[in-house]
């Protein structure tokens, strides 16, 4: 039997709450905890460890767009926000405080089940590029020091055709990472080309090629689009929505302009 989903509740309008729970419940989720104020919230967070929290906005001792950004840091979970209303603002806020979907009171079971799998979905998306990121940070430290003291290089290098290491002026054969330490100045910045996303992380390179194709969409029924309704639209915060534009910019698949002091972007 599939387990299910554990959900924790934050919502100080008892009859909310109670509303709340039974959509929960006639959805097969496990209401594993109700609060009734922020900081309760998180401090059932930490102790329970929910799947996802439901969050009320306007709660006592803490609202639920700080009581988010403390669970983000202390004990990081998917997170929906209850609004009794929707603002350009709040939802800028809600994305930069960590917030995966929000709904409007009173919601629907449908649009409670939605927001759910969406949020759910985001936070794992998140979770996988915070890993990458960190394993990139890691390698190019690793590089980084390599390369803490460089030289000139020139001249006909003798290369290893099947493990490319090189060998120096004595007939030592090193690492090219080596050689380049003790005879380059040049500097180096460090990532993954396409290829090899694809092959070393190939769940992670289709997400990318999706949320690129999400963008196109946005673009091609749009015209041209700011970040922020960019980033609105495909759901993403907007620094992981400009890291896209600006790779997709210099791979040609948009363009970008300005007007009016903001920079737009669209189609070729």
């Amino acid at each position: 039997m599939e387990e299910q989903t554990r959900v924790l509740v934050a919502e100080d309008d008892s009859l909310v709450g109670e509303m709340v729970q039974g959509i929960l419940e006639d959805l097969q989720y496990r209401v594993i905890g109700k609060a009734t104020d922020g900081a309760q919230a998180v401090e059932m967070t930490q102790s329970l460890h929910p799947d996802i929290v439901l969050m009320d906005i306007e709660m006592p001792r803490m609202n639920g767009l700080e009581a988010t950004r403390n669970i983000q840091r202390c004990c990081p979970t998917p997170v929906v926000v209850l609004t009794a209303y929707e603002t350009p603002e709040l939802l800028q806020e809600a994305s930069t405080a960590g917030i995966g979907a929000y709904l409007v009171k009173p919601p629907s079971k449908n649009q409670v089940e939605r927001a759910i799998i969406v949020a759910l979905a985001r936070f794992d998306d998140l979770q996988e590029l915070h890993r990458l990121n960190a394993e990139l940070q890691e390698h190019n430290q690793k590089l980084d020091q390599a390369l803490a003291q460089v030289k000139t290089l020139s001249g006909l290098l003798p290369i290893c055709s099947n493990c490319k290491k090189i060998r120096d002026d004595k007939g030592y054969w090193q690492q090219v990472e080596i050689y380049i330490e003790r005879h380059s100045e040049a500097e180096f910045s460090h990532g993954l080309c396409p290829d090899c996303m694809r092959e070393l992380y190939p769940d992670t390179y289709q997400k990318s090629v999706e949320r690129r194709q999400d963008i196109i969409k946005v673009l091609d029924r749009l015209g041209q689009a700011d970040l922020a309704t960019i980033s609105d639209a495909v759901g993403l915060p907007e620094s992981n929505t400009l890291n896209r534009l600006e790779s997709m910019i210099t791979d040609g698949q948009i363009k970008h302009l300005e007007s009016n002091g903001q920079t737009l972007y669209k189609l070729p």
